[in-house]
């Protein structure tokens, strides 16, 4: 069970949360009304998921999330900020900044408190895999034990083509946006010195980066106009629909699909999301795709932009290694840049250049 950290300055408020969560089966509780207390706790035993009173005396939430995070107590300990301020929309920003994965009302609703916890600990149960260096890519790595070769069956191959399906009937763009990423995502790697075996199998699982967009309501995804805060955070969600959707099958390709559905929107200096994760803690994976995904964005054509030409999308992607982007990762995407142009020719057309064929069925 997981266990749930509230710190609330309210004894009364911190009563009802108690027994809601009592309610809803979660019995593992650390409750402080002073924040101090609560600081010194949860560097000791960190909690696995924290409620956190937005306005307190002494340290706000804001505040105790902060200098928790910079003692590494809880740097993938999803959190909720729980405010009752009059405005909440004004406070859900700041949260968010801070790092929190959601902002609840007081008084708290007691069947959607309960929901939203649940929800958090679902995604508390995800952050071991990626804290401790999950990274299924790095298991075909070469040498020793490690480069046992991986083979597609007729089943991976099968589910892996429906699921791009899927997806692909909810944006009209998805077919040949995720059949290039993949031949990018691939040629990045192999300039990045990984096995053939291991560029095989990242081109096979890349195209399901995106499949968690299935579980997000057309009002949010095909939106005409600019998403809201609240748009946004949903929109963001997709990355944790798409780790639930594939983390359970057995097969290596949908496990990696499962790593890189969570982890490819999460940026080498810590700001990405959903986790927050930083630098190597990232999956590899991840990072190979945030970078082909983010080069099939900007070479592409937009509602509010023309397409970029290559080697202006690679000027700016050099100009963020170390922020958004692997250093590493960089310099093996500006190796393979004749290999990069090649690939984008081919789709607007060119046929004398073939890709690598997908992973066969």
């Amino acid at each position: 069970m997981i266990s749930i950290g509230i710190v609330d300055d309210n004894p009364t408020v911190l009563v009802q949360m108690r027994l809601l969560l009592g309610r809803a089966g979660f019995d593992d509780i650390q409750a402080f009304t002073d924040p101090r207390q609560a600081l010194v706790a949860f560097r000791a035993k960190p909690p696995g998921v924290l409620l956190l009173d937005y306005l307190m005396p002494e340290l706000d939430g804001v505040q105790l999330l902060g200098l928790l995070q910079q003692s590494g107590a809880v740097l993938h300990t999803p959190v909720a900020m729980v405010s009752g301020c009059a405005d909440l929309e004004s406070m859900r920003m700041p949260a968010y900044r801070a790092g929190a994965h959601e902002v609840i009302a007081k008084p708290v609703n007691p069947q959607e408190f309960a929901l939203k916890v649940r929800n958090l600990t679902r995604l508390a149960a995800m952050a071991p895999a990626l804290a401790q260096g999950f990274q299924p890519l790095d298991v075909h790595c070469t040498g020793g034990t490690r480069s046992a070769r991986w083979d597609a069956g007729p089943q991976d191959a099968v589910l892996q083509r429906l699921l791009e399906k899927v997806a692909g009937f909810r944006d009209e763009r998805t077919g040949k946006h995720t059949t290039r990423m993949a031949q990018y995502a691939a040629t990045i790697a192999h300039h990045h010195g990984l096995s053939l075996n291991q560029q095989d199998l990242l081109l096979g699982a890349a195209p399901l980066h995106d499949i968690g967009k299935i579980g997000l309501p057309d009002s949010v995804l095909v939106k005409p106009s600019g998403l809201t805060e609240i748009d946004r955070a949903r929109m963001e969600s997709h990355t944790t629909i798409g780790y639930e959707l594939l983390r359970d099958e057995a097969s290596p390709l949908l496990q990696l699909g499962a790593e890189i559905a969570l982890s490819h929107h999460e940026r080498w200096d810590g700001t990405g999301y959903p986790l927050g994760l930083a630098g190597q803690n990232i999956p590899l994976s991840g990072r190979i795709v945030a970078l082909a995904d983010f080069l099939d964005a900007l070479t592409t054509v937009r509602p509010f932009r023309p397409a970029w030409l290559i080697d202006k999308a690679a000027a700016a992607i050099e100009s963020d290694q170390g922020r958004r982007f692997d250093p590493a990762l960089v310099r093996a995407f500006l190796a393979g840049l004749g290999s990069l142009r090649r690939i984008k020719r081919h789709f607007d057309g060119d046929e004398s250049f073939v890709p690598r064929a997908a992973t066969p069925f």
